[in-house]
Parts: structure tokens; C-alpha cells; sequence
């Protein structure tokens, strides 16, 4: 029996192929500073998206079983059209129709006190918001403010700023309630179930793969080492390429406000693929990486034809996954492209894009093997200056 449950670890672990999810939100979360969960031995589970219902069900079971405990982590796109000062005055507002995007977590009010401080938990139970340091300081947001935003179910909630905490505390979200206010918002579904007990032992993982018909999952344990092709959360995508208001079409493809699209979105003749639309900060990394893969006589295997026809960098559209909760993707900031959008790259392609600091999603939970995002400027600011 021993080795059976030793094989089902090995099983079970090898299914963690991405330390991220496809917005990039979900590794940094397992990196946040604990609190009470710390004196624990802790399981993360997630898949792609979010966690399906028959998962979540099976995961309920198994804990039971093992008589441990889990909680389960929420997280939609949900829309701040207002933001209104202890004065009553609107200090920031959108456009008519448009909205700004915020990556909301949910956590279980009952549960807060062991992930975050006795002062924090608090304010989660108290039904209101806590925000994260980057996204306070992008939209001018002070404790006491009022939010007002639009949830996934076309709802106005308003909503109490409690607290403003690092983004690494937050877990890299842009904003924190509890589950009941994020019902409120329509968050009805979870991205992470987390599982903690005095003890993890490996009657744990016999008991989640006998219970999980699902295998597609991401389990982390201990020591569990990121994944090469993380990306950024989207408070970070903000700080670094700039923010917009959006506004809806379709449920998949969004207006993007003229203003920021007209000073950032650029059109170019790149190497190997001809006219491109990207964000004007790829321009640099994307043309280096380029001129690598011609220099080493690889231009054969990036299709032109495949990227003009079917591929692009530039989409102003949200992650059309029906379980992506509403993520903006990468493409409407015009810093992900999709060469060869059929026949796959060479593997020597890939690592020349991850050397000018981009994330390739090949590797993902939920893989993308078109997709190259960039992450990471310094490799082509240090290549370019040697």
C-alpha cells in the first residue's frame, strides 16, 4: 500500500504544470505572508479557470474523510465606475458606459483570521473592501472611500475601503471581500481550494486522487517550484504598460478607452512576420528576440502566413474561457503574440523568447502553445546595452 500511495503522490505532483494561471494570479497567491495557516501543513488545488463544481464536490469529500479542513478561494473581473472621498465628493469616475477592471478575491469570512491579521479579518467580516497598495495608488483610493462597482452579474454594489495592504499580503489581487460580498458581485465560483491539517501525509493525496475524477490539476505542497513561464498579475501589467477604461461589446470583445489605445498601440514592420499591432514597449524585446531566432537560422520555422492570417499581438478582448471569470486578456494591452497559431515552435524558439522576457504558454495548467506575453523588460534592456 505504501508504494501505491507513493506512486499517487507522484501522479498527483506531476500534475503541476504551471506555477500560474493563464492572468497570472494564482502562484503569487500561494507566495502572500500567512498568518494562523502557517502553523499548518497546506494543499493548494486548482485547475484551469476555476475549480469545476464536480471538483469542488470531491475535494469537500476527500477532506472529509481525512477529517482535515479546506476553504475555497474566489476570484472574478468585476468593473469601478465610481469612487466617492469621505466627503461625499466622486474623486475619480468613468466615462459614460466605461468602466475600470479590478481582479477581485474572495475568501471565507470565518476563515480570514488564519490568512491574514486579526485587524484585516475583522474588516473582511465587516463587509467591506480591502485594497491593495499599487491599485490605491493607481485610482487615488483612501480608507474610508466608497467603491461603487459593477459585478459580474450587472449589479452596482457600494462598497467601504477598510484597509490598503501590500500587494504580497493581498496575494496580488487588486481587492479582497468575503465571499458573501463577492456573491454580492456574482463570484460564484473558486479558483483554489486550500487545504490544511497538523499534518499533510500521503494518506492526503491517495485520498484526492481516489476521490478526483478530474486529473488536470495544479496541487502545490511545501517547496513546490514555480513554474519558468509565470506572468504578471494584473496589478503589475497595470504599473508597468498603464490602465483603461473598457467598455462592453459582446461578453468576449471590449472598447478600449481612444485615449490610452491611441498613445500605446503602435503598428510596425517586424522581422520574419511583417506588420504587427502591439504595444509600443514590445517593440524592443519582440525585435530582439526576432533577430536571435534569424541569427541562429530558425527563421523557417515562424510562420508569416500563420501569424498574419490567424494570429496577432493586439485583441482588445477579455480571456474567452468560459471559466476565465471575466479576466482581461493579455492581448488587449498589446504585450502577447501568436506566431505560429497551428504548427507549434521549436524548442529552441521558445527559450529565445523566455531570454527577451517573455512567459511562453506551452507550459500552462491550461495550455497555450501559441502565446508568448512578455513579463519582463530587463533582458532586453541588459542584451541590447552588451
Amino acid at each position: 500500500m505504501k508504494k501505491l500511495g507513493l506512486l499517487f503522490v507522484l501522479i498527483f505532483l506531476s500534475l503541476q504544470t504551471s506555477a500560474f494561471g493563464h492572468d497570472g494570479e494564482d502562484e503569487l497567491e500561494r507566495k502572500k505572508t500567512f498568518y494562523g495557516i502557517g502553523n499548518y501543513d497546506v494543499i493548494t488545488i486548482s485547475q484551469p479557470g476555476v475549480l469545476y463544481y464536480s471538483v469542488t464536490n470531491q475535494i469537500i469529500e476527500s477532506v472529509e474523510n481525512l477529517e482535515s479542513k479546506v476553504t475555497f478561494i474566489g476570484r472574478a473581473n468585476i468593473g469601478l465606475e465610481k469612487v466617492i472621498n469621505t466627503n461625499g465628493v466622486e474623486t475619480l469616475s468613468t466615462r459614460p458606459n466605461y468602466l475600470y477592471n479590478l481582479s477581485i478575491k474572495t475568501i471565507e469570512g470565518k476563515y480570514a483570521d488564519l490568512f491574514y491579521s486579526d485587524e484585516v479579518s475583522e474588516l473582511i467580516n465587516e463587509d467591506k473592501i480591502i485594497i491593495s497598495d499599487l491599485t490605491a495608488e493607481l485610482y487615488s483610493i483612501n480608507i474610508g472611500d466608497i467603491l461603487v462597482l459593477v459585478g459580474m452579474n450587472e449589479e452596482t454594489t457600494k462598497l467601504e475601503v477598510g484597509d490598503i495592504i501590500s500587494d504580497p499580503e493581498i496575494g496580488w489581487f487588486e481587492g479582497l471581500v468575503s465571499k458573501k460580498v463577492g456573491y454580492q458581485l456574482g463570484i460564484n465560483r473558486n479558483i483554489q481550494a486550500i487545504i490544511w491539517d497538523r499534518r499533510i501525509t500521503e494518506n492526503h493525496f491517495v485520498e484526492l486522487y481516489r476521490n478526483i475524477k478530474y486529473k488536470q490539476l495544479r496541487v502545490t505542497f511545501r517547496d513546490s517550484k514555480p513554474n519558468k513561464n509565470w506572468v504578471l498579475p494584473t496589478a503589475l501589467i497595470k504599473n508597468y504598460f498603464g490602465d483603461f477604461q473598457i467598455k462592453e461589446r459582446d461578453g468576449t470583445w471590449i472598447t478600449i478607452e481612444p485615449a490610452w489605445r491611441n498613445e500605446n498601440i503602435q503598428r510596425k514592420s517586424m522581422p520574419i512576420i511583417g506588420r504587427a499591432t502591439c504595444n509600443k514597449i514590445m517593440w524592443e524585446p519582440l525585435l530582439g528576440a526576432l533577430n536571435q531566432v534569424i541569427a541562429e537560422g530558425l527563421e523557417d520555422t515562424l510562420s508569416k502566413d500563420e501569424f498574419q492570417t490567424s494570429g496577432g499581438c493586439y485583441a482588445p478582448r477579455r480571456i474567452n474561457r468560459f471559466n476565465a471569470g471575466g479576466a482581461i486578456s493579455r492581448h488587449a494591452w498589446g504585450i502577447a503574440i501568436d506566431i505560429n497559431v497551428k504548427s507549434g515552435y521549436h524548442p529552441r524558439v521558445v527559450e529565445i523568447f523566455n531570454s527577451w522576457g517573455f512567459a511562453w504558454g506551452g507550459t500552462w495548467t491550461s495550455p497555450d502553445e501559441m502565446h508568448f506575453e512578455l513579463r519582463d523588460l530587463s533582458p532586453s534592456i541588459s542584451q541590447a546595452s552588451s
